[in-house]
């Protein structure tokens, strides 16, 4: 054991020995959903260098797959399968879906330079990257040319018949235009943005082009890029692309496995981690930390029910490792039966990240507040436990032998960083959304922001096994309380609802004054006063709904509904208490301006455009204009049409609000504005008239009924 483990430990057995003295403010001060001495033996327990571990088995690098493995299973798979078997897992089970395709899978492929002298530039077996997915055969020579950023005005008065095509643009966007116009090939910079470019010159981000025959495409880090282009300033380059692959068969493939619960409920729960985003990539963090990471979890529950330490849950928990997204919609497309016994799910995606090395913060998104669910409150609280336990507080430090943790979570051979950590609004992306696009509510955790995600350096030694652990301690704690299916668990969830219910009500009521604070004249006083009401019933809304998804976890769940019921009357007792003060705060704010505190109006207009319905129309897409959505797979995914647009962090949120329906404009812009900030109501309709214009939706004035 490090000295440095040693001494901190030595401070926690002091800290333990005075456990029942008046002193030891921090075991009442600490405290989450399951006992101290559950915890103590969850954080004795996970190991962040058996995660660790695990990912080296998983990809020790990035690797050319070779065509034998479309032939069964992947590497990947199989490794992961016996691991799981080997800890105790029950039904570990790979299964394919997708099958039936072929593909293109390289098994040569190098980039040469052969004049003005021969440099081999890049070879798959360094960086598999290099060479995009879905290259085909060839062995292609010919001279290079500096397109510059690519841009159709770039290709002007330049001959690229029979060359080689060097940009700085995107490697898929830019071959599409020299291929067109009788290009070999492009050389081209893949980035996730023009900053990744700057900062990190040796990486290739994953990239996908899918080159006709007799083309290819190669990605190359900027670095290589900028030193061709200033060697085309003098000098003439010849390039030579070989490539060697060979079509095989394609399939896709996700592993399951379970900790049974104990028969007394057909409820299940669910933990993820994406195994693949393809069969080509194959990122260290995104996501096989997320993998490595999960098993560790599922090892750690099963030896502490083994030894008594934690009881069996009641209901069953369901590994998924997936290829991300897709891989969860298969499951559930084959297992019908699971989506309906799920009640919530923790999602992992990118989880073994050094957050110091990479400037980040371990963040918890929450569900969105189209799906308010108990569950962000069990994440939450484990999480806040043990960044609290392993930082060194002050005012600890006379009872802890000097400046310690309450509790030490390191690894031997990770870091003593601090744990970092952030509660942030929901964004999709990952496999959480699909769960929550099944009826299942599911938050996710990951390390934001990635330096290295989808690219050449995505690989082990950027990551930390302290993060390992602390990641495994709040996963465990909050797979526990989701897992265990009694009643006394259920109220103490509901408890937890409710007391951070009542934070995130009080953090509405400080948006809203700010508001006020913050206005101008007269006119947007009165405004900041409505948006200041808005915020507070919105959240007053949510708080409610949170508290009624509790209902789940009663072993009845028709008395768990009854149960709960009494606090929506008590919840809106609060608002009513939050909107006094706000009616107090504006007419201080309107005394101190020297303006009446008159009441917010909407004008005739204005009430009209809120009034109107809005309806989706069947099949069409729900994304914003304009929008770029959440990512692949998330809410606002897709296309998305030209147009007036909402800021992006509207997008999601706006497109699962169409596709409920039953809205009216105002209704919408109101849920949005107390959500986020606030929506000018002439904004919003401008999106949704250009939707209604294309066909997406119909708006149409409200019934009488409903005015």
């Amino acid at each position: 054991m490090s000295p440095r483990l040693i001494l901190r430990f030595a401070a926690v057995a002091c800290a333990s020995s005075l456990a029942l003295a008046p002193l030891a403010a921090q075991e009442r001060e600490d405290r989450t959903l399951l006992s101290q001495l559950q915890m103590t033996s969850i954080i004795n327990e996970v190991s962040g260098d058996r995660a660790m571990n695990h990912l080296l088995e998983l990809v020790p690098y990035q690797r050319v797959r070779p065509p034998s493995e479309y032939e069964g299973n992947f590497r990947e798979s199989v490794v992961l399968a016996e691991m799981a078997k080997s800890y105790g897992y029950a039904n570990v089970t790979i299964e394919k879906y997708q099958t039936g395709g072929t593909a293109w899978q390289p098994t040569q492929g190098e980039l040469w330079m052969t004049t003005p002298k021969t440099v081999k530039l890049f070879d798959i077996h360094d960086i598999p990257l290099a060479l995009p997915a879905l290259n085909a055969n060839g062995d292609l020579t010919g001279d290079l040319i500096d397109v510059g950023p690519g841009r159709s005005a770039d290709f002007e008065g330049k001959d690229v018949k029979g060359k080689f095509v060097l940009t700085s643009g995107a490697t898929g966007t830019v071959y599409s235009a020299a291929i067109q116009r009788g290009a070999l090939g492009v050389l081209g910079v893949s980035a996730i943005s023009p900053q990744r470019a700057v900062d990190f010159p040796t990486q290739i981000v994953n990239s996908t082009v899918n080159a006709q025959p007799g083309t290819v495409a190669w990605s190359v880090t900027p670095e290589v890029r900028s030193n061709l282009a200033a060697l085309l300033l003098r000098e003439r380059i010849t390039i030579r692309s070989v490539v060697k692959s060979t079509q095989v068969p394609m399939h896709s493939e996700y592993v399951h496995a379970e900790i049974p619960g104990d028969g007394s409920t057909t409820q299940e729960v669910g933990i993820s981690g994406h195994l693949y985003e393809g069969v080509i990539k194959q990122g260290a963090n995104d996501d096989n930390s997320g993998v490595a990471l999960t098993l560790e979890i599922g090892r750690a529950y099963i030896k502490l029910i083994n030894e008594g330490a934690l009881p069996r849950p009641k209901r069953t928990i369901n590994f998924q490792w997936v290829p991300e997204i897709a891989g969860t919609n298969a499951y559930f497309a084959a297992h019908p039966e699971k989506e309906k016994a799920m009640i919530g799910t923790l999602n992992f995606d990118m989880e073994g990240i050094r957050v110091a090395m990479s400037r980040s913060f371990w963040v918890l998104q929450r569900t969105p507040d189209t799906f308010p669910s108990y569950l962000n409150d069990i994440a939450q609280s484990m999480m806040e436990y043990i960044a609290d336990i392993s930082r060194e507080r002050v005012r600890f430090r006379r009872s802890l032998n000097g400046y310690a943790p309450s509790q030490a979570v390191e690894s031997a051979h990770g870091s003593s960083d601090a744990f970092y950590i952030k509660v942030d609004k929901h964004y999709g992306s990952s496999d959480h959304v699909t769960y929550m696009q099944h009826g299942i509510p599911a938050v996710m955790f990951i390390t934001w922001p990635d330096m290295w995600y989808h690219s050449s350096e995505d690989t082990p030694d950027k990551q930390d096994p302290t993060q390992y652990k602390r990641a495994a301690a709040v996963g465990l704690g909050a797979l526990a309380v989701l897992a265990d299916g009694t009643d006394g668990m259920a109220a103490r969830v509901v408890a937890e609802n409710l007391g951070r219910g009542l934070s995130r009500m009080g953090e509405s009521h400080v948006k809203g004054l700010g508001y006020m604070s913050d206005a101008a004249d007269a006119g947007a006083l009165t405004t900041a006063y409505r948006e200041a009401r808005v915020a507070i019933l919105h959240q007053a809304g949510i708080e409610k709904a949170v508290v009624r998804s509790a209902r789940v976890l009663w072993t009845d769940t028709t008395a768990g509904a009854r149960r709960v019921a009494a606090f929506a009357p008590l919840i809106d007792q609060r608002a009513s208490a939050l909107l006094a003060e706000t009616r107090a705060a504006f007419q201080l704010q309107a005394a101190m301006r020297g303006v009446a505190a008159t009441e917010p109006v909407l004008s005739p207009a204005d009430r009209a455009t809120a009034d109107l319905m809005i309806e989706l129309v069947a099949g069409a897409s729900a994304a914003a204009p304009g929008a770029r959505g959440p990512g692949a797979g998330g809410p606002g995914a897709g296309a998305a049409a030209a147009g007036p647009a909402l800021p992006d962090e509207f997008n999601a949120e706006f497109a699962l609000l169409l596709r409920r329906g039953g809205l009216t404009v105002g209704e919408l812009r109101d849920f949005l504005s107390g959500e986020f900030t606030p929506l000018p109501l002439e904004q919003v309709l401008a999106v949704l008239r250009t939707r209604e214009a294309q066909g997406a939706i119909k708006l149409t004035p409200k019934p009488p009924a409903r005015r």
